[in-house]
Formats: structure tokens, sequence, C-alpha cells
């Protein structure tokens, strides 16, 4: 699993941000977008890698 730095930019131009555990940036971008569907758009940034 890997910590991410999620943004959420809404459709009236309002900015939010959480961080999350997911297993991919995949994950973490698909699931947002399910938890906010009025989203304009949602970017990962990967803060830190588990060790294997």
């Amino acid at each position: 699993m890997t910590i991410y730095s999620i943004r959420i930019t809404m459709q009236d131009g309002s900015a939010r941000r959480y961080t999350g555990l997911f297993a991919c940036g995949i994950e973490a971008v698909l699931q947002t977008m399910a938890d906010y569907p009025q989203a304009r758009s949602v970017s990962a940034i990967c803060i830190q890698r588990s060790k294997p």
C-alpha cells in the first residue's frame, strides 16, 4: 500500500485535499472520482511507498 496526497478540484473552482492509503495511483484517482462525482479534476501524488 502507498500513501497518496489527493487533490480534488470541484466544478465551482474550489479545491480540496486529503491523504489516503491506496494500492496504486489509479485506484486512488478512481476511488476519489467515485466518492466525488461532481469533481472537475482529481490528481494523486505519491508521498510514501510501502516497504516490501
